[in-house]
This record gives structure tokens, sequence and C-alpha cells, in this order.
């Protein structure tokens, strides 16, 4: 598989997408008249807690007070109580770590229990033990990672080994993890004085995260269409990891970069309600409040002999189709699914069973639930940030977004 990631940047905005073998898989927008919180870390202050509903109100600095879960605070260490009135106080002064952005009406979602991600490793100030990453599947290098996590840890803290990590070697991880412990000092540091709310870590920019997740993965070419921010990245692998230089390319033709590698169809297509399948069948997609529904539809596809050959073929075409566009879509929350009605349960087995191996290269966290007695599929993703259809488009003045007007 060939992987390679276009960035496109405009005065308004800086959009990245991410090919594999010349297919869209991902696209990430970062808008410049609109900060981005998600990563940030914040001293800020505690506004109200609410012990009926087990949460607290955190100024952090930003237009809503941000939620914390009372499953997001760390207990005390001398105490066994995790009631959160117990543990936090109105008025006080307390570190957050942004786990998801602020969704339409919905504030951000905060935690203590925070995390700095590095190329190969991430740390966890608050925690502890080595967890390896679940996309590693050679049992042998699962060893080696842990072995290598174990020695280099530091005491009292977490770490987790990133899939890129795997075939690395060990000084390379432990300079990985020097640096982090050095960004956590100058977080302590900033920590100590200064104005509340602030913010004393702020994540990378897009381009800056692509950079770093890209060292020891598989990403081929990095292609940018901005001088600038080429020769800015050229001089930031010239740091980190001069071999990653010869991966970056400047697109200098007179010709739009999303329009010359047909990535602008594949977004008109993600933003579209319906997505035709090639077999003939569609796709139609609902967003709810609550949740996301996604019908299935056999459209233009009649088969040729056997009915439930024709309804598998489709449900199973469409299962890889759902995995591709909730990516593509970074559709998260409750996702529930109406593949065509099966009548063999071998054949529910078996659209389950690809539903599931088509999310497994997705990066964000998928769970499959299975099929209800109705026969809708349960799922859900995790949800961190607004879906490409909430940055890329808004309410209708004249319906309000319902899709009908009074005669």
């Amino acid at each position: 598989m060939i992987r390679e990631v276009l960035i496109d940047i405009k005065p308004s905005e800086t959009r990245a997408a991410f090919l594999e073998d010349g297919e869209l898989v991902e696209l990430h927008i970062e808008l410049n008249e609109k900060e981005e919180f998600h990563g940030n870390i914040y001293r800020g202050k505690v506004e109200r807690v609410l012990s009926g509903m087990q949460c607290a109100f955190i100024d952090i600095g930003i237009d809503k007070n941000a939620y914390l879960s009372a499953d997001d605070v760390l207990p005390i260490s001398n105490t066994n109580s995790t009631r959160i009135e117990n543990t936090i106080k109105q008025g006080q002064e307390i570190t957050v770590q942004v786990v998801k952005e602020p969704i339409g009406t919905k504030a951000a979602k905060v935690t203590t229990n925070i995390s700095l991600p590095g190329n190969l490793t991430v740390l966890f100030p608050f925690s502890s033990g080595v967890g390896i990453s679940k996309k590693i599947d050679d049992g042998i290098e699962r060893q080696r990672l842990k072995e290598i996590g174990e020695r280099l840890c530091p005491e009292d803290m977490g770490l987790v080994i990133r899939t890129v990590a795997e075939g690395v070697e060990s000084l390379l991880i432990e300079n990985d993890i020097k640096s982090q412990l050095k960004t956590w000092e100058d977080v302590k540091q900033k920590e100590i004085k200064g104005n509340v709310p602030r913010c004393i870590y702020k994540e990378l920019s897009l381009v800056q995260k692509i950079a770093r997740d890209s060292i020891n993965s598989d990403i081929k070419r990095i292609i940018l269409n901005n001088r600038k921010e080429y020769e800015a990245l050229l001089d930031l692998f010239e740091e980190m990891a001069p071999e990653m230089k010869m991966r970056v390319k400047f697109f200098c033709k007179d010709y739009d970069l999303f329009s010359f590698y047909n990535v602008e169809s594949a977004i008109k297509e993600a933003l579209s309600k319906k997505v035709w399948l090639k077999s003939g069948g569609y796709l139609v997609f609902d967003y709810l409040e609550a949740l996301t529904v996604i019908d299935v539809n056999t459209g233009k596809y009649v088969g040729k002999n056997n009915e439930d050959e024709t309804i598998l073929k489709t449900n199973l075409e469409a299962a890889r189709m759902i995995a591709k566009q909730i990516r593509l879509r970074d559709i998260g929350g409750i996702i529930l699914v109406d593949f065509i009605d099966m009548k063999d349960k071998t054949h529910k087995e078996a659209v389950i069973a690809e539903l599931r191996q088509a999310c497994k290269n997705d990066g964000t966290g998928v769970v499959i639930v299975g099929m209800t007695g109705l026969g809708l599929v349960e799922m859900t993703r995790k949800k961190i940030r607004n879906t490409l259809h909430q940055i890329m488009t808004y309410k209708c003045p004249m319906c309000d977004g319902n899709g009908w007007i009074e005669n």
C-alpha cells in the first residue's frame, strides 16, 4: 500500500488529505479563524461541582466552561473516595487537558490524566504501567518493546509504545521519552504561576502533527503547495529525522493540488447524503442529535439468480464502504447500520466480520457491538472533534437544517 499526504495551504485554512493507493481515506482541516483545543493543557479554575451528576465545570478561558467527569479526575492519594466532591472544590485551581473539542452546543471535555504524545511513545505523567499498541501483532516484537518500555519508563509514570515504534531501536525510543519528559518539565514550570485561566501547553499545528506522526511511518510522500511551509517542514525534518527530507515534495504546478489528485470529488461524495456502491446499491447517511443512522439499499443491483446471494454481496460491499466513509467523514459517537435483511445466520456473521476487518485501518477507536433483534448493527466510534459535515457545511437558514419547509 502506498500512503501519501497532500497538504493544501490557503489563507483561511489548511487541509491535509491522507491517501492510500491514491484513494482519499482521511481529511483533516485546520481553520485559521477558529482555534482548536484538543490536546491543549490549561491551568483552569473549578467554577461548579455538581455532586448529583458527578461532574464539574472548569473555566479554561474559552467561550464555554469545560466539562470534567468524575471518571476523568485522578483520585487523591490519601483517600479511596472516587466522588468528585471529595476530590475537587469550587474555586480551586486545577490543571486539565482537552480530550474532546467543543461540538455543537456541547462544551469541551477535559481530563486531569495528562498525556503527552511523541513520535514513538505517549507519556502519562500520572499513570503507571507500560502498554504496547494493539496494532503490533508480532508476539516477539511486542515482547521486545515491552522490555524496552519497562526499562525506560520513568518511575511513577505510564508509557504507551505506538505502532510506528515497531522495529525501531531502543536508543530512538529512549530519545523520544526524554523529549516528552522535557515537555512535561516545561508544563510543570508554567503551572506554578500566572493568571488563571491560562494555556500552559499548546498542541502542535496540523502540519507539525503530520511531521511528527510521519517519522518511522510508511508514508511515502508529503506534498505541499506552499513554499514557506515546505521549507519550514524541511528545516523541521533536518532536526528531527533528516532521512524524511527526501519524502517532502513541493507542488508547483499551475493547478489546484486537490483537484489534480482527484481529492475534491471524494470530498464532495463524503458530504453527500447518498453514496453509490460499485454494484449499483447505495448508502444513505442521516445525522441525528444522538446518533448517526446508515441505511443500505440494493438500488440498481438486482443480481442474477439467487436473492440471498444478491443481498449478501450488497451488504459485504456496503460494510467496506461504511468503514471507509465513517473514517473519512470522521463520524463519532453511536452509529446504527440498517443492512438489507438477511435470513441466513452465516450471512449475518460474514457481514459483521467484514465490517470489523474493514474498520481495522481506522486509527480512531471503533467498536462493533453486534446486531440487534431488529437486524440493526450497533457500533461506536470515538468522538474527538467535529465531523467533516459539521466543519464544511452550515444549516440551511430557510428550514434550520430540517430539510423541510411549510407549504
